[in-house]
């Protein structure tokens, strides 16, 4: 089953007295489970695109279908509920609250949803293993690296279970070196949680740890690759 379809989509944006088609009748699949990197030169469409797939924007024709689901005709306040609990976002920018721990920033999601109980602590003690964050979980943001603080991000990101996750170029802000651990981090929680995940990069060797790598330029999609995964690394 396709967890996302894409059909004949365009986005365009007023300049002035004229209109810059960002992205021109792109038609696509992504099954479940899959692991799609978007790749491109900047200004190709691409973080656009993934705006677009999370709802945080409205296309201007075409439509996207999340698991069946219209999301260019659904109402503001279902799209907003299917952000909050069925897609995970994780960007360049940590968007961490600088006064919580670890552990508060995690659940942050869930208390302002009302949620609170012994399934929601499992879950939090489950991605504290994951991410590798249980010994840093009393400690706040301004004490973590820049890598520990986007591990934070990633586990609060999967905190309602997503069926999706959205990666906005995650480690645009990283050294060589963490970027391999956070890249073979989301290769670990794609194989071991089945999540689905598509990451927007420029860099052909972070978009090689997915599934299938979709090039764009000039906002239309010039090439489909499936890949070999890397061997994920990190325990």
């Amino acid at each position: 089953m396709n967890a996302i379809e894409v059909k004949n989509l365009k986005k365009n944006f007023p300049m002035g007295k004229q209109t810059v088609e960002v992205l021109k009748n792109l038609n696509f699949q992504v099954e479940e489970g899959e692991f799609l990197s978007v790749m491109g030169p900047s200004g190709c469409g691409k973080s656009t695109l993934l705006y677009l797939l999370g709802g945080l924007d409205r296309v201007t024709e075409g439509e996207i279908h999340l698991k069946g689901k219209n999301l260019t005709t659904m109402k503001e306040k279902h799209k907003s509920i299917m952000r909050r609990q069925n897609i995970g976002f994780v960007f360049q920018f940590y968007n961490l609250v600088p006064n919580l721990t670890v552990e508060d920033n995690i659940m942050l999601p869930l208390i302002l949803d009302g949620k609170k109980g012994k399934e929601q602590k499992e879950r939090l003690e489950e991605l504290l293993e994951i991410t590798g964050l249980s010994e840093y979980r009393k400690h706040t943001p301004r004490e973590l690296s820049g890598g520990q603080q986007q591990r934070v991000a990633i586990a609060r990101a999967l905190i309602f279970q997503p069926e999706l996750l959205l990666l906005d170029e995650p480690t645009g802000n990283l050294d060589s070196k963490t970027t391999i651990e956070i890249m073979e981090l989301f290769q670990k929680i794609h194989k071991e949680l089945g999540t689905t995940i598509i990451q927007v990069t420029h860099s052909k060797e972070t978009a090689e740890y997915g599934t299938k790598i979709m090039e764009l330029k000039d906002g239309r999609i010039v090439k489909e690759t499936k890949i070999e995964q890397k061997r994920t690394k990190v325990a």
